[in-house]
C-alpha cells in the first residue's frame, strides 16, 4: 500500500568507514521484527552489505535501501558507504533523504568523511554516538567533542553507562535521570527554550516549562536546523537503537514535498545495473503518484517510459508495489532507457528538482585487457559503469592509445575493475596512464628536404626548403606559405605541409606530438615529370625531421593546477611532499575550518596524488586537479624519455 508523506521518513545513515552503520541499520531491522538475528559485518550476513564486493571487504560499497513500516510510519532508511572513494553512493542517498542520522563513534574523533559529509547535509540531523561499550570511553568528553564541532549539538539520549556496564539509554525529557546528568538536562532545556521567545521569557522568569512545550519547541528547532540532537548507544549490542528509530518517527520531519493530487515530479538518485535480473532505478517521488503499469515521462531524456514493476526493498530483497505516492521513495525495475540524475513527470517542475551533486573523479589509470581482442568489451562494461557510478568517466585518449578509467581513488577504481570481470568476464589491469609529453624547438634554422628516386620509368622528386622557429608557449602550430615565382607548384603546397603535419603527430626525439612552432616554406624545386604529391609530402617530412634536431629541439611536460583542501595540522608536510614533486604553491586561503591551497605540478608527479594526500592527511584532505600549461621538462625526466625512444627505433620497434 502506498502511504502520504506524513507517515513517511526517509533517513540516511551517515558518517565514516567502520563507524558502525550497518551494525546500526542490523539492530534496527532486528528490532522491528524483519530478522531473525543480528548479522554481522565481518561474517558477511548483513541486510545491507549484500553485495559479493561488500562482503569480500566488510564495508559498505553501495548505498542501500531499506524499506519497512514501524508503528504506522513507513521508514525508508538509506544505509551509505563511510569511504570517500565511495562519496557518489553517499551523495545519492543525502539528496533523496530528509534527514540523516550521522554515526559517530565513541572511540575515534571526527573524521573527514564525517567533516565533509555535515558540511553538505544542510537538512535537519541528529547524531548517534555509537561504540559505547567500549573500554576507556569518556562520555563527556565526547559530548564537549562534538559541542565545539558544532554548537547547535546538544545531548539528548545518554547511556546509563560506558563500557561493559552499559546496559540502556533514557531521554533527557523523561521526568526521572541520574543526578549526574542534571546539567545536561538544564543544558538541552535552555537550548531547546531558546528557539522559542514564549519559552526562553519562561525559562529567564524561572518559571516551569511543560513536557508538552519542550518537545513541540524541540521539533521546531531540530527541523530548522538550529538544534541537533545527541543519541547514544552500541548498534553491536542493540543498545539504543531502538530509542533512535522512535527519535526518527517522533521527531524527524516527513518529506517537504507536494501532494499526492499534483502532477507528478520524480528524481532518479541511483541505478544499479544488474545485467541477468534487469536494472534497477531508485526514485524519490516529489510529488504526484507512480502506479505500476504507467507510462511516464522521462524529461531529461525527451522519452516515455512504462512502469512495468515497482517493488521496494529491504537490502536485496524485492516486495512489489501497486502504486508509491509523493514523499516516498520506490524502485522501477527494467527501465529501458532511465539513468541517475533523470527527472520523471511534469516538464513545468522539472526545472526545480535537486539533482545529485556528484564530485568530480580525482584519479585516473589505464585499463588494459589481459588478453588481446577485448578491447570492445572493456569499453562496453566501462559505458555501463558510468550509467551506475556518475562518479565515474571513461574515455579513450587517441594520442596515447590508452582506455582511461577515473574515479574517487585506488579502492573505487579497483572496485570497478573486480566488477568488469565478474559481470562481464573480462580481465584487466590498471596501469599508470602514459603522460602525454610535447615536443617543440628553442633555435632558429633553415633546412632542405629533398627525396628523389629513380626506378626506371617516372621517378619521384620532390624538394623544399623550410624555416623553423618556435612561437610562444601554447600557440600552437603555423604554417607559413612564402613560395614566389613558382618554385614549386601551388598544387603541391597542401602535400608539403601535410608531410609536416605528419611528421609533428609522430615526434622527432621522443615520439611526442610538436608544438609552439612556425614553419615556413620559401624555396624548392620540382620535375615536370617525376614529381608528385607524395614525393613532396615524403621531402616535407624529411625537412621537418631534420629542421627539430637543427633547431635545438626541448621536452614540454603538462603542469596541472592543484586546488588542495586540508586541515591546518597537515599544511607543513602536505607543502614538503609538494616540493618533493617539483610543484609550486601560488596561493592559500580560508576554505570554512580548513586551508585551501593552489599549486601547480608536473602531472609525472602527481598522477597518483589523491592516494598521496590521503595518505599524508589520514584521509582528511581533498583536492581537485585540472590541466594548466605545457612547460620545458628538466633533463633528468627528458633525457631518459629521448633515449628510450632512440633506442626503439634503432631496433625497428
Amino acid at each position: 500500500m502506498s502511504y502520504p508523506k506524513e507517515q513517511i521518513r526517509n533517513v540516511a545513515i551517515v558518517g565514516g568507514g567502520g563507524a558502525g552503520k550497518t551494525s546500526l541499520v542490523e539492530a534496527i531491522l532486528y528490532n522491528a521484527k524483519l530478522t531473525t538475528r543480528l548479522g554481522k559485518v565481518e561474517e558477511g550476513n548483513t541486510v545491507s552489505d549484500n553485495s559479493p564486493d561488500e562482503i569480500a571487504r566488510c564495508s559498505s560499497i553501495y548505498t542501500s535501501l531499506c524499506s519497512f513500516v514501524s508503528g504506522g510510519v513507513k521508514l525508508n532508511i538509506l544505509d551509505t558507504p563511510g569511504y570517500y572513494d565511495f562519496v557518489g553512493e553517499t551523495m545519492s542517498a543525502i539528496t533523496a533523504a530528509d534527514a540523516a542520522i550521522f554515526v559517530l563513534p565513541a572511540n575515534t574523533d571526527i573524521d573527514a568523511s564525517f567533516e565533509m559529509l555535515w558540511e553538505i547535509f544542510n537538512k535537519p540531523k541528529a547524531i548517534f554516538l555509537n561504540k559505547l561499550d567500549k573500554e576507556d570511553i569518556d562520555l563527556n568528553k565526547n559530548i564537549d567533542m562534538i559541542s565545539q564541532f558544532d554548537k547547535a549539538a546538544v545531548p539528548f539520549i545518554l547511556p546509563d553507562s560506558t563500557g561493559v556496564q552499559l546496559a540502556k539509554v533514557f531521554s533527557l525529557l523523561d521526568s526521572t535521570i541520574p543526578d549526574n546528568f542534571a546539567a545536561f538536562k538544564e543544558k538541552l532545556i535552555e537550548t531547546v527554550a531558546s528557539n522559542d521567545d514564549v519559552l526562553i521569557e519562561k525559562y529567564l522568569e524561572g518559571k516551569e516549562i511543560s513536557k508538552e512545550e519542550l518537545i513541540s519547541s524541540f521539533k521546531k528547532g531540530i527541523l530548522g536546523k538550529t538544534l541537533i540532537p545527541i543519541l547514544s548507544g552500541s548498534s553491536t549490542k542493540n543498545i539504543g537503537c531502538d530509542s533512535l528509530i522512535n527519535f526518527i518517527k517522533d521527531y524527524f520531519p516527513f518529506p517537504d514535498t507536494g501532494s499526492e493530487q499534483a502532477a507528478l515530479s520524480a528524481l532518479v538518485f541511483k541505478s544499479v545495473v544488474e545485467p541477468h535480473s534487469g536494472n534497477l532505478s531508485f526514485v524519490k517521488l516529489l510529488s504526484g503518484k507512480i502506479t505500476q503499469g504507467a507510462d511516464i515521462k522521462n524529461v531529461s531524456r525527451r522519452s516515455s517510459e512504462r512502469f512495468g514493476t515497482l517493488c521496494t526493498l529491504l537490502g536485496k530483497k524485492r516486495s512489489e508495489l501497486k502504486d508509491a505516492s509523493a514523499g516516498d521513495i520506490c524502485v522501477a525495475v527494467k527501465l529501458k532507457d532511465t539513468h541517475t540524475n533523470d527527472v520523471l513527470g511534469d516538464d513545468t517542475l522539472a526545472e526545480k528538482v535537486e539533482r545529485v551533486a556528484f564530485p568530480e573523479p580525482n584519479i585516473s589509470m589505464a585499463v588494459y585487457p589481459k588478453s588481446k581482442g577485448e578491447e570492445e568489451k572493456v569499453a562496453s562494461a566501462l559505458q555501463s559503469m558510468m550509467k551506475e557510478d556518475l562518479t565515474v568517466k571513461s574515455s579513450y585518449n587517441a594520442e596515447t592509445k590508452e582506455m582511461i578509467l577515473s574515479g574517487m581513488g585506488m579502492v573505487h577504481l579497483e572496485t570497478g575493475v573486480g566488477k568488469i570481470k565478474s559481470r562481464y568476464g573480462v580481465d584487466v589491469e590498471l596501469r599508470l596512464p602514459r603522460v602525454a609529453y610535447r615536443e617543440t624547438v628553442r633555435g632558429k634554422c633553415e633546412v632542405q628536404g629533398k627525396y628523389k628516386r629513380q626506378t626506371g620509368g617516372r621517378g619521384q622528386y620532390g624538394d623544399c626548403w623550410i624555416k623553423l622557429e618556435p612561437k610562444e608557449r601554447g600557440a600552437g602550430y603555423e604554417f607559413v606559405n612564402a613560395i614566389r615565382e613558382g618554385r614549386i607548384p601551388k598544387n603541391y603546397i597542401p602535400a608539403v605541409e601535410k608531410g609536416i603535419k605528419e611528421a609533428m603527430e609522430q615526434g622527432v626525439i621522443a615520439g611526442y606530438p610538436v608544438t609552439d612552432i612556425k614553419v615556413t616554406l620559401y624555396d624548392g624545386s620540382y620535375h615536370e615529370v617525376d614529381s608528385s604529391d607524395m614525393a613532396f609530402k615524403i621531402a616535407g617530412s624529411m625537412a621537418f625531421k631534420k629542421g627539430v634536431v637543427e633547431a635545438k629541439p626541448l621536452l614540454l611536460e603538462p603542469i596541472f593546477e592543484l586546488e588542495i583542501v586540508i586541515p591546518d595540522e597537515y599544511m607543513g608536510n602536505v607543502m614538503g611532499d609538494l616540493n618533493s614533486k617539483r610543484g609550486r604553491v601560488m596561493g592559500m586561503e580560508r576554505a570554512g575550518r580548513r586551508q585551501k591551497v593552489i599549486a601547480s605540478a608536473p602531472l609525472s608527479e602527481v598522477g597518483m596524488y589523491s592516494t598521496d594526500l590521503r595518505s599524508i592527511t589520514k584521509g582528511a584532505g581533498s583536492f581537485k586537479m585540472k590541466f594548466s600549461h605545457y612547460e620545458e621538462a628538466p633533463s633528468n625526466v627528458a633525457q631518459p624519455l629521448i633515449e628510450l625512444y632512440q633506442k626503439h627505433q634503432q631496433e625497428g620497434r
